[in-house]
């Protein structure tokens, strides 16, 4: 178990990660307005050419109410597209990515490509392998049941991740003088 001094630490450390990551997502560099939400929704429906508007609350970690109001306004800027179901009560069965939501998207795509090489660039080549897999196990960690597993110290590491479902776990000994 951490040290409060330890989990004080890194609660300051990842508030300021929060903070650097919304100056440097989509809405920094996108003329658009969007949300970073509102460009994960967009990523996620350009990937899987549409969604069930419940699947996509679900992947997004909201509700499907909260889900449908972001939704009303992606569509109101002509991003998206609900396509109604059958039942009497209207609500959309699946939503779907537009054209122009797609043109969004895809310059959304470039700016972030051109802000995530300025800042590859600017980390010492040296340590972008280290840097890369530790974004990658925090990240794995923070995700909705995250589940890795670190035995040892640094800079002898072994990490156990169960990547995807249904798959083995992968392990892996970092070795920070490699």
């Amino acid at each position: 178990m951490p040290k409060e001094a330890q989990v004080a630490a890194w609660s300051a450390e990842l508030e300021r990660l929060a903070r650097v990551l919304n100056r440097v997502g989509p809405d920094e560099v996108c003329c658009e307005g969007l949300t970073p939400r509102q460009c994960s929704i967009l990523r996620t429906l350009a990937d899987k050419q549409g969604a069930r508007l419940s699947d996509l609350a679900k992947e997004t970690g909201i509700t499907p109410s909260a889900m449908t109001r972001v939704l009303e306004r992606l569509e109101a800027q002509n991003l998206v597209q609900r396509i109604r179901g059958a039942a009497e009560d209207g609500r959309a069965a699946e939503v779907a990515i537009t054209g122009r939501g797609r043109e969004v998207r895809a310059s959304i795509g470039k700016l972030m490509r051109e802000r995530t090489k300025t800042i590859v660039t600017a980390i010492p080549p040296g340590f972008r392998p280290q840097l890369l897999a530790g974004l990658r196990m925090l990240i794995q960690s923070l995700d909705p049941g995250g589940c890795c597993e670190f035995n040892g110290e640094w800079p002898d590491v072994a990490v156990s991740c169960n990547i995807k479902k249904g798959k083995p776990a992968s392990r892996r000994k970092l070795n920070a003088r490699q």
